[in-house]
């Protein structure tokens, strides 16, 4: 098996966007429901069943070299205030991407549902058919749920 980067990054094996983190390769997945730049409640604000689901998607941490794809812009959003992950999340075309522990490198990046695996076919085909979600603040000053581009 061919092996990723060996500094943390993104890069992409196959058509799919992968990060390294702390010597592991991990699939990375968006979460397709946000559109034109809809937001969605912080994970920690969905229903208790949920929770445990949502959770295991782990925001990506901010690269701090993202890689030249063609057709990928890559950015962030803050998660300020967020309980589970407050930190600055990685984005690409403007959604914002996950992994999953212990989903490595060229395991089964199909996931029952909500979240999908970070393709460059899909990426770029969002892009192209509608608006890129725009990058977020850091939360609600009405006192709600705080939103983010993806739970």
């Amino acid at each position: 098996m061919t092996e990723g980067p060996q500094k943390d990054s993104i890069y992409e094996k196959n058509g799919q966007l992968y990060a390294r983190r702390q010597g592991k390769d991990l699939a990375l997945f968006v979460f397709p429901l946000v559109k034109g730049g809809q937001s969605v409640e912080a994970g920690y604000d969905w229903s208790a069943y949920l929770l445990s689901f949502v959770k295991q998607y782990v925001p990506l941490q901010t690269v701090t070299d993202p890689p030249t794809i063609q057709g990928l812009t890559f950015s962030q959003q803050m998660r300020t205030g967020d309980q589970w992950f407050n930190y600055s999340q990685q984005t690409c075309n403007g959604y914002p991407l996950y992994y999953v522990d212990g989903v490595p490198q060229g395991a089964k990046t199909e996931q029952p549902a909500l979240f999908q695996p970070a393709t460059i076919a899909q990426l770029t085909q969002a892009a192209s058919t509608e608006p890129a979600p725009t990058e977020l603040g850091s939360g609600d000053d009405d006192g709600g749920p705080i939103n983010y581009l993806g739970p």
